[in-house]
C-alpha cells in the first residue's frame, strides 16, 4: 500500500524491495546466532512488511530533516563520492542515462553528506563513557569477551584428488614423515614437499572450527613444538606441527577497554538518534492511500 509522509509519496514497490533487502539480511544470519538472538524465521516473514515500512518512514524523516540544512554542500566532495561510487559498482555505463541520471545522483550524493552532518549535529554531545560504565559492561557481558583455546601451527599435506590417487598421496607423506624423523626441518620440507607450499605451512591461529573436525582432533591434541604422526582428512594426508597452544579464558578489562569504549558509545549514539526519529514521527503527517482515499494513520 502507497502512503505519503509530509506530502512526500512512497510507492508500494519501495516497500517490497526494502522487505526483500531485510530479508536477505536474515538470511545471511548463521542459524545458530538466530537462535541465539531468539530470532525466528516464521515470525521475522510475519511481520516483514511491516518492519520495511517503519525502516521507510524513518529514512524519508531523516532525510526531509536534513534538507532543511542550508549551508552548502561542497561541490568537489559531491564529485568525488560520485566517482567513488560508479567505482565500487563496478558498473560505468549505470550512471550514464543522461544529465538527468547524472543530476540524480549527484542529489542522493548530497542528500548523505546532509544526513551525514545531521548525524553528526545529533551526536557530537555525547560524552566518552565513565570509568564505572565501562566496568560494568563488562562484568555483565563477560561472556562475550571470552577467548576459545586456540592453536598456532603449520602443516604439510599430500592432497588425494583427480590427480593423485590415495596410495600415491600416502607414499609421499610417508616419505617426507621419514624425512622429518631423520632430522629435517618442518618448514622446509613443507615448503619443498607440501601441496600447499609456502610460508613454512603456517596456518596462524584458529579456534576449534575453523578447520575440518578431522584436522582440530589431531591439532588440539598436540602439545606446544609437538609434531603429529601422518592423518587423513576429506582432503588428503597431513602432519601438523603446533607451535604454541593458548588456553580458553577472558580477555582482561585492559585488554577489551578499547571496545567496550566503542559499543558503549555506539548504543549512547543510537538512542539518541532513535529518541529524535521518534521525535518526527509523532510531528509528521503519514498517510495511507487506498484506491484513491487518504487514511490518516499518523500525524
Amino acid at each position: 500500500m502507497p502512503f505519503l509522509i509530509n506530502d512526500e509519496f512512497v510507492e508500494d514497490d519501495a516497500i517490497a524491495r526494502e522487505a526483500q533487502s531485510l530479508r536477505q539480511s536474515f538470511q545471511q544470519i548463521p542459524a545458530e546466532e538466530r537462535q541465539r538472538r531468539g530470532l525466528d524465521a516464521e515470525h521475522f516473514e510475519k511481520h516483514l512488511r511491516e518492519w520495511a515500512r517503519e525502516n521507510l518512514i524513518e529514512r524519508v524523516l531523516l532525510r526531509q530533516e536534513a534538507r532543511k540544512d542550508n549551508e552548502p554542500v561542497d561541490a568537489e566532495a559531491v564529485e568525488n563520492a560520485v566517482a567513488e561510487l560508479k567505482k565500487r559498482s563496478g558498473e560505468p555505463n549505470r550512471f550514464k542515462a543522461g544529465l538527468q541520471g547524472r543530476e540524480e545522483l549527484r542529489a542522493e550524493v548530497e542528500d548523505r553528506i546532509r544526513l551525514d552532518r545531521l548525524m553528526g549535529r545529533l551526536t557530537r554531545s555525547i560524552k566518552a563513557p565513565k570509568n564505572r560504565e565501562v566496568a560494568e559492561f563488562y562484568r555483565r557481558n563477560r561472556e562475550s569477551f571470552r577467548i576459545p583455546e586456540m592453536v598456532r601451527a603449520a602443516h604439510i599435506v599430500k592432497n588425494v584428488d583427480e590427480h593423485t590417487d590415495e596410495e600415491t598421496a600416502l607414499s609421499a607423506i610417508k616419505q617426507v614423515e621419514a624425512e622429518l624423523a631423520a632430522g629435517g626441518v618442518f618448514e622446509e620440507l613443507a615448503d619443498k614437499h607440501s601441496d600447499c607450499p609456502g610460508s613454512g605451512g603456517a596456518l596462524g591461529i584458529f579456534p576449534r572450527g575453523q578447520m575440518v573436525q578431522e584436522f582440530d582432533d589431531v591439532v588440539f591434541a598436540l602439545s606446544g613444538n609437538e609434531t603429529s604422526p601422518v592423518f587423513r582428512t576429506p582432503f588428503g594426508f597431513h602432519i601438523a606441527k603446533v607451535y604454541e597452544v593458548t588456553a580458553a579464558g577472558s580477555r582482561s578489562l585492559a585488554d577489551a577497554r578499547q571496545d567496550v569504549e566503542q559499543e558503549l558509545s555506539r548504543r549512547k549514539q543510537t538512542k539518541v538518534i532513535e529518541d529524535f526519529v521518534d521525535r518526527l514521527k509523532t510531528q509528521a503527517d503519514i498517510r495511507d492511500l487506498v484506491a484513491g482515499t487518504e487514511n490518516i494513520v499518523s500525524r
